[in-house]
């Protein structure tokens, strides 16, 4: 009996956890402004192809750093 109330307890904690859980953002609350926006504006940028192709690296490593924390903050999705 004792290892029943266990089995409930576990249950209903996984239950818990499963409803409030936040669902996935469907493909319309994506917001991709924030991704990789340091490199976007490089590539729009009007300025010597030179200069642009020593930003490009320098701007992917900074957009990939940066990634998670927009995604924490909730500027990818919407």
């Amino acid at each position: 009996m004792k290892h029943l109330g266990r089995y409930i307890a576990a249950a209903g904690l996984a239950m818990v956890l499963v409803s409030g859980a936040p669902t996935a953002a469907s493909a319309e609350d994506f917001n991709d402004e924030y991704v990789y926006a340091s490199t976007r504006a490089v590539n729009r940028m009007n300025a010597h192809p030179g200069a642009k192709a020593t930003l490009f690296p320098l701007t992917l490593v900074l957009d990939t750093a940066v990634l998670p924390f927009a995604v924490i903050a909730g500027f990818v999705t919407a």
